[in-house]
């Protein structure tokens, strides 16, 4: 057998030129790579921003709630107390304002009446709760709609149950229902 010979600068001058085009091509998929990520993070950081507004929008259509007459009050209780699991929603006939004021204990309405068969009879209509609303709107509703008292109570962590008075009257449902969690409050008591 006869060696052959071979030229050792073609050799490299070859394997250089398949290096410098495997480079050249590797550069164009980082570069793709790198585009396609860029990409993604956008559609990623869209797909968040998406996420984020509908998350915006369930929250607020949960924490709405919508009362009408024909709702019982026991279900209102416990719909009221799943968007607010810190607060309770006692709701009492008008006559039960005058027996606080003289420092006597009053009953709730039963749970299973509904607000039209125990509301002043002259009132009826609908009220809107949302965690934006303040304590004192909401129980001045109720007595303009339904002439019904109502106040916003919560269970406090040693089981004492109180209602709201004074500053926080002036705070929002959504606050208070927070500032409640914070200081260990009982949750899920609707009644």
């Amino acid at each position: 057998m006869i060696a052959k010979k071979t030229n050792t600068k073609t050799t490299v001058k070859k394997t250089s030129t398949i290096a410098k085009k495997t480079s050249a091509t590797a550069k164009k998929v980082t570069a793709t790579a790198k585009k396609t990520a860029t990409g993604d993070k956008k559609t990623i950081a869209t797909a968040k921003k998406v996420t984020t507004a509908a998350k915006k929008t369930i929250a607020a259509k949960t924490t709405e709630l919508s009362v009408t007459g024909n709702k019982k009050i026991g279900t209102l209780q416990r719909e009221f107390n799943k968007r607010f699991p810190y607060l309770r929603l006692g709701i009492f006939y008008s006559y039960a304002r005058e027996q606080v004021a003289k420092g006597e204990s009053i009953q709730q309405i039963d749970e299973s009446k509904t607000l039209a068969s125990v509301r002043r009879v002259d009132s009826g209509g609908e009220i809107s709760i949302s965690g934006n609303k303040k304590i004192k709107s909401l129980e001045k509703e109720f007595d303009t709609v339904f002439g019904l008292y109502c106040q916003i109570c919560y269970t406090a962590a040693d089981g004492h149950r109180y209602y709201t008075s004074g500053i926080n009257d002036q705070k929002t449902l959504s606050a208070f229902n927070e500032e409640c969690r914070l200081e260990g409050c009982k949750k899920d008591i609707y009644r």
